[in-house]
């Protein structure tokens, strides 16, 4: 017999699932029933320039959002249903954001099937800020206002608007002359032409000016406001492309261009004064373009790239497919080209003649996989050429093997920085490292130049583009270059300290920690170690300083610059700046002040802190703090941190439900080093009774200490305050790696770790442990099996259990071959198959299932992009065929970690009846007792448990 949870449906089982219990407190269990309702800030909250109000939204799990602004001097705060995306205008003058329909509405609307283009589209609020008066525009398609200036506002509607027509009396005709009017109707119909343009409205709230435009097809403001270009498609029989000019000043609209024809593309200047577009008159499915530009002084576009030029290659014109800009300053307009589109050769095979293979060949720099991946990219390329405006040259700037280039100075620079990967990618296979070298290329002439040779180390260059400097992994050095001179010089010489990673741990070469800025006088950079910030000579002619004083080291405090300002091109040190800091051993942070060498402490804390968020022109910090217990939410206060003021409430129903306690821990491990690690239990703890304990473990989770976690459904691994609110213990252990040994540091680190809290926390339950890990941390459980049955239940997700099979495997997400992972990186094997045969059987489960005696559960889905779905499936043959206790969960089409919520919800369910069943007694669910044939998938989902 079965004792049912479920009767009909899955909500019922979310609901019945977990049995809130009321306790003594008052307080309730977390259940299913919490995961829709329980709400975070979305990342997008803004802060007016004069810091006058802040708006933010408050999105729910699934279903409706909530836009909250608040009036920073009123302490007053609105609330919006169902608002998203806020943005305030330069001008202080409004705020505008989208309103979307209900979610039960579209959801109902789905259930219908309802087709896209009939579901309800998003609205446009536009609230006043000093009268709040608010505009509502309904169908809205998108919007935008200018970057860096400007009181108005584009928006674009989904259709026309339509005016109410008048009805007319109509005649009564001879039949004949009705047919022959609807053959002419359908004649005139194969001729028209139908505009896919859409209305564009611009607007200025404070005074209500409006403009209205019908059938657009493109628009694009200047950054500061001065004016926006308009592209309209219209026309009876054949496209008439047409552009426009709008001046905010005068709300009015003047027609550059018109021809017949087909205009992609547009671009304005940053003051407004220019604009450019692509334009062909083709008629033809197949196009191809001219670039036309028009100057402050021209009376109409001109053609400056026709479907030949000189500076272009034979058979190349400008591509749609890229990008059109100017500089900021307005001297270059950049734009794509490449090889000329042509219409498709006729088909003269059938299905059944044509051949399917792909040829992989030991040369090719990529793999097949790889190449398959970048498809689209490689199959019809387009490069970066540069118009220079003044002196009517165009320059080549991107090829086959340079390619993403990157003019500095926002396109001002005559300097471009360019990487090419070519002489590395066929070695990357195997290397795991993203080489390039570096090329300086003059904007003026095309001329490319190397810089650095063989980089993979961090670098950056100098908003001028005088200076450029990198990090060398192989003696982990900081080196400069003159960008003109070509003139290299170790420039972090004589250091007492590492710039790279100390605590790395894989058979590769360690990252540096970074590089910080350049500082305003350009004579040096600045760049951190472990815990300090450091200023080196960029001539190396000086001793690098230690701005910090090596205080941070010495108190072992992490210090990092936070940039207030965005637009900052250079750090000014003679000013005060503002750090982030962060102590990795007992895990405190907060934020301190630096100036001429001194620090200054602000604030340091049991909590976690955010990069803060300052008003553009106001001394005033939108920012952010967490403990475990304790949301993020929003304060506003002065730079300082003075006269903070929480501004939002996120989650107020938290104090209803039981949560969960942390503490850092700390035990010598089997290594013979101390580890730390996090132990989660009931804040309602009984320390005379006995909980079971589930271990989680990746690598190192203890620097997260004070990060909040919400209840929500698993997209692969346990939520600690669920299973805490659920009377559960658990232990989040760090683990150190060995190069060869990565399933022995896992087994040294994490038994090691749950048998010293069980010796030391009488209410663990010994007996009743179990492990769980996802990917990396899914692979640890797999092994750990096979080692110990000190663990009475494993949950391992998308484990690797066969590394001599998954080195010649492939990542399907990147197309990439898995041997540098198991050479170089994370598998920390660090030599061939062939070279280290032993090492890679040794941390291979599958060779060791017959030792596995602790029943498993695993996740691995059939489109997994990262760990190959058959590495999963050898695991559970191997223990099916031994009788094992083993059962796997396939999510169809799902990635590494799920994506799908239904899927996650699922998921939840069956991993916690698993840890009920085995580490709390509790009865098996018909899913693992009898299992769900496939005849019965998605009508039995077996959750009922067996008695």
């Amino acid at each position: 017999m079965y004792k049912s949870l479920i009767r009909t449906t899955l909500s019922l089982v979310i609901c019945c699932m977990f049995a809130q219990s009321s306790l003594a407190d008052g307080k309730k269990n977390l259940d299913a029933s919490v995961y829709d309702g329980w709400k975070s800030i979305d990342r997008g909250y803004v802060i007016s320039n004069d810091a006058s109000f802040v708006s933010y939204v408050i999105k729910p799990q699934k279903g409706d959002t909530y836009l909250y602004l608040y009036n920073v001097k009123t302490e007053s705060l609105d609330s919006i249903p169902r608002g998203k995306s806020p943005v305030f205008s330069q001008s202080n003058e409004f705020i505008a954001f989208r309103v979307a329909a209900q979610a039960d509405s579209i959801r109902a609307l789905k259930l219908k099937k309802t087709k896209k283009d009939k579901m309800p589209k998003d609205s446009l609020f536009i609230r006043t800020l000093s009268s709040g008066e608010t505009k509502t525009v309904a169908n809205l398609n998108k919007w935008s206002a200018p970057k860096k200036g400007g009181d108005w506002l584009a928006y674009m509607l989904e259709k026309e608007v339509k005016k109410k027509e008048e009805k007319k009396d109509t005649a009564q005709v001879e039949k004949k002359e009705d047919k022959k009017e609807e053959k002419d109707k359908k004649k005139d119909k194969k001729k028209s032409f139908k505009s896919k343009g859409k209305p564009l409205v611009f607007y200025r709230p404070v005074t209500g000016d409006s403009l209205y435009i019908e059938k657009v097809k493109h628009y694009s403001l200047a950054d500061n406001g001065s004016a926006a270009y308009i592209v309209q498609s219209v026309g009876d029989t054949t496209e008439v492309s047409k552009v426009l000019k709008f001046n905010p000043q005068s709300f009015t609209v003047d027609t550059l261009f018109k021809q017949i024809g087909k205009i992609e593309k547009l671009a304005s200047a940053f003051d407004g004064a220019q604009c450019a577009f692509l334009f062909s008159p083709d008629t033809a499915d197949t196009k191809v373009y001219r670039l036309y530009h028009m100057g402050m002084k021209m009376k109409s576009p001109q053609m400056i790239v026709d479907t030949m030029h000189a500076s272009m290659p034979v058979e190349w014109s400008v591509r749609t497919k890229g990008s059109l800009n100017f500089s900021e300053n307005g001297q270059r307009l950049f734009f794509d080209a490449g090889k000329r589109p042509a219409e498709e050769p006729k088909d003269t095979l059938t299905a059944d003649e044509k051949m399917h293979v792909d040829i992989w060949n030991w040369k090719d720099l990529d793999i097949q996989p790889m190449q398959k991946k970048n498809l689209r990219r490689e199959k019809d390329p387009t490069y970066t050429f540069v118009y220079h405006i003044k002196k009517k040259r165009i320059v080549q700037l991107e090829d086959k093997d340079l390619k993403s280039v990157e003019v500095l100075a926002k396109g001002n620079s005559n300097i471009a920085i360019g990487n090419d990967n070519t002489p590395y990618r066929w070695a990357r296979t195997y290397s795991g490292k993203w080489t390039s070298d570096v090329y300086k290329i003059d904007v003026l002439t095309g001329e490319k130049t190397l810089l650095v040779k063989d980089q993979s180390g961090e670098g950056d260059i100098s908003e001028d583009g005088q200076w450029g400097v990198y990090y060398q992994p192989t003696d982990g050095q900081y080196y400069s270059v003159n960008v003109k001179s070509g003139t290299h010089q170790l420039i972090s010489k004589g250091t007492s300290v590492s710039f790279a990673d100390e605590l790395h741990d894989t058979p590769n070469d360690a990252r540096a920690y970074g590089v910080v800025g350049f500082s305003t006088d350009k004579k040096s950079v600045l760049v951190y170690d472990r815990y300090d910030i450091w200023k080196l000579d960029l001539s190396g002619k000086t001793q690098a300083i230690c701005l910090t004083q090596e205080q941070g080291r010495k108190n072992t405090t992490e210090y990092r610059y936070v940039k207030l300002d965005k637009e900052e091109k250079y750090i000014d040190l003679n000013q005060e700046l503002l750090l982030k800091t962060f102590n990795d051993v007992n895990k405190q942070s907060g934020y301190s002040t630096l100036k001429s060498q001194k620090l200054g402490e602000i604030m340091m804390g049991d909590y976690s802190v955010y990069t803060p968020m300052k008003a553009k022109d106001a001394d005033v910090l939108l920012w952010r703090k967490s403990t475990y217990k304790e949301y993020a939410e929003l304060q506003v206060s002065d730079l300082k941190f003075n006269n903070s003021k929480v501004i939002s409430n996120t989650n107020p129903q938290q104090k209803n439900y039981v949560w969960g306690d942390i503490k850092l821990v700390d035990w010598v491990a089997s290594d013979g080093l101390t580890h730390q690690g996090l132990l989660i239990t009931p804040e309602n703890l009984d320390p005379n009774k006995k909980y079971p304990m589930v271990s989680y473990f990746y690598e190192r989770y203890s620097d997260n200490l004070h990060g909040y976690r919400s209840p929500a459904p698993s997209r692969s691994t346990v939520n600690w305050n669920f299973y805490a609110s659920n009377g559960y213990v658990i232990f989040v252990p760090d683990v150190f790696y060995r190069d060869g040994d990565p399933g022995l540091c896992a087994y040294e680190a994490i038994v090691s770790g749950c048998l010293a809290m069980a010796d030391r926390h009488d209410f663990i339950d010994r007996e009743n442990m179990g492990i769980q890990g996802q990917s990396w941390g899914g692979y640890q459980v797999a092994h750990l099996v096979t080692r110990t049955n000190l663990f009475k239940a494993g949950m391992a997700g998308a484990p690797v259990s066969n590394m001599t099979s998954a080195y010649g495997g492939i990542r399907w997400g990147s197309g990439m071959s898995r041997q540098f992972q198991y050479e170089k990186t994370q598998s920390r094997i660090g030599g061939t198959l062939w070279e280290k045969t032993n090492k890679y059987i040794e941390n291979s489960p599958v060779f060791f299932a017959p030792q596995v005696e602790t029943p498993l559960l695993m996740m691995h889905n059939d489109n997994d992009g990262a760990v190959p779905w058959y590495q999963g499936i050898e695991y559970y043959m191997a223990l099916r065929r031994l009788q094992k206790p083993v059962w796997m969960l396939v999510y169809n089409d799902e990635e590494h970690n799920l994506t799908r919520r239904a899927n996650s919800k699922d998921l939840s369910i069956r991993m916690m009846q698993f840890f009920n069943h085995y580490l709390k007694g509790e009865p098996m669910p018909v899913w693992m007792h009898d299992g769900v044939p496939a005849v019965k998938k998605g009508k039995d989902y077996g959750y009922d448990l067996v008695e």
